[in-house]
């Protein structure tokens, strides 16, 4: 998407013919190392252009060259996907590339309520050390200076190690988000930081497949006066190195296990008024009554995190013997009550994972 009227690309050929930076090109881990050291003087005006081009002064890198040299060109001549929207205080840069050496940015400016601007960098580029991060500087237009800024928001911790954080900006919404991509998943949680008017406040979490969630749990569980699931947590239930999501309702009544895989979510173990949940080493599993003298458990053994088979177990009391009787079955394969008992003692004993609690906000679908 471009956007750039015609005075303002006018005003873009004379302003870059006088602003372009002498000093050399900087990588972008250089420029995440040192940017707090240095504010920056003689700002124009209030206006994302301007910032860009002093931050570049400052600061030369080479996402921002190839942006404000693209856009001297006509928009039929530019070579990248450019971006200038001046009525939001918008830039970004990007090079339509895979290429993991690609570096990426986007540029905004917030109006703050004491009349000062907040200008912040987002810069992006997979081959780096730093692969995504922002920087943030306070605009006093009463002496024209950037001043760096870093406390402005908490940059996202991730979750789960095997991740990888991108932030994102835009032209018509005020929001900051930090998306956390899982590899695996082929998807993200998004962690939306929502602007107060001098600052961004604590990042609520969503998730694109809430509905999935939501459907699938009601599918296979009966939950007594449910609320939305209000939080999640990240287990890796066999020790491939991704996650497993867990949601939950704030009084963890009601919680549910998902294995995500390639965009394809499989519910594979939750709770509910009758029901809770089993850890094993590289098994996750449900239990509960199932009616009188009835005792239900299934499991479910991950491989790579994907369900490898699933284990049910029934157990009835048999009022004549007065006797627990067991029925087996490895997904629809009747097993012998041998057979039975032997792979659940494969599973080894039960484990408590740690689980770490974090708010989730549902995801509001159009």
């Amino acid at each position: 998407m471009k956007k750039c009227t015609l005075f303002a690309s006018i005003l873009c050929l004379f302003l870059l013919a006088c602003t372009e930076s002498s000093k050399p090109i900087m990588s972008i881990d250089q420029v995440n190392e040192e940017w707090q050291t240095t504010p920056i003087k003689g700002v124009k005006n209030a206006e994302v252009m301007d910032m860009v081009m002093a931050f570049q002064k400052q600061w030369p890198t080479q996402s921002v060259d190839a942006l404000l040299k693209d856009l001297k060109l006509p928009e039929d001549q530019q070579q990248y996907i450019s971006l200038y929207d001046k009525e939001h205080g918008y830039m970004s840069f990007a090079e339509g590339s895979d290429d993991r050496d690609a570096e990426d940015m986007e540029a905004r400016v917030w109006h703050r309520v004491n009349g000062h601007q907040l200008f912040g960098i987002n810069f992006s580029q997979p081959a780096s050390k730093a692969k995504s991060f922002m920087v943030f500087y306070d605009y006093d237009p009463s002496t024209k200076t950037l001043t760096p800024e870093p406390n402005v928001f908490n940059a996202y911790t991730s979750s789960f190690s095997n991740t990888e954080l991108g932030y994102e900006l835009y032209p018509e919404s005020n929001d900051l988000v930090a998306n956390e991509y899982f590899f695996n998943w082929w998807g993200a949680l998004r962690h939306v930081y929502s602007w107060d008017g001098m600052k961004f406040r604590v990042p609520e979490t969503e998730f694109e497949g809430s509905s999935t969630l939501m459907d699938e749990y009601f599918e296979q569980f009966e939950p007594y006066e449910m609320d939305n699931f209000s939080k999640y947590a990240l287990v890796d239930v066999d020790g491939d190195g991704e996650p497993e999501l867990i949601v939950s309702t704030d009084n963890e009544e009601n919680q549910a296990v998902f294995s995500i895989v390639e965009g394809e979510i499989r519910l594979i173990a939750g709770t509910d008024f009758k029901r809770q949940l089993l850890f094993y080493d590289g098994v996750v599993g449900d239990a509960g009554g199932c009616g009188t003298g009835c005792y239900y458990t299934h499991y479910t053994k991950l491989k790579n995190s994907v369900p490898e088979y699933e284990l049910h177990n029934l157990q009835s009391y048999n009022f004549e013997t007065d006797d627990l009787e067991d029925e087996y079955s490895k997904d629809e394969e009747l097993l012998t009550e041998e057979e039975g008992d032997a792979l659940l003692e494969s599973f080894g004993e039960p484990i408590e994972p740690n689980i770490e609690w974090r708010p989730l906000k549902l995801w509001e679908e159009d």
